[in-house]
């Protein structure tokens, strides 16, 4: 495995994850993450307390998904169906999983995690193939 290709393409994926769940929390689902709060009455400002806990969370998805597919480019071969399914494995495991996992405790409701595992998948598949587009044995 080329380990230098696997943080730069791990990078590359952990922008574009950044970026678009930016837009995903800020944007589309930002009317469910309000009312949350205010049923948690949680104070601050949500959108910007843990900016450095969201960059060092997408680093690792990128990094996930890129190292994802170097495992699994030798048998799957290399190219965009690989990639997918590296996105599709690290998707499944940070976003889907650990949100049904919270669903008991009631801090949100089905919509919103169905709406958020959904989401969500955009921004770490893109990740993924961008980050495999840059890995080279």
């Amino acid at each position: 495995m080329n380990k230098a290709r696997i943080v730069l393409g791990g990078v590359v994926a952990a922008l574009i994850n950044f970026f678009l769940d930016g837009a995903l929390h800020g944007v589309l689902l930002q009317p469910y993450w309000l009312e949350i709060a205010a049923a948690l009455h949680l104070k601050g400002d949500p959108e910007g307390a843990q900016f450095r806990y969201y960059i060092l969370y997408d680093l690792l998805k990128g990094l996930l998904s890129t190292l994802v597919y170097a495992l699994i480019r030798p048998r799957l071969a290399p190219g965009l169906r690989t990639a997918l399914v590296a996105g599709l494995i690290v998707w499944a495991l940070v976003l889907p999983v650990p949100i049904l996992g919270l669903l008991p405790q009631g801090f949100f409701g089905n919509r919103f995690a169905i709406l958020w595992s959904l989401y969500g998948a955009a921004p770490v598949l893109l990740g993924a193939v961008a980050g495999a587009a840059l890995y080279k044995e």
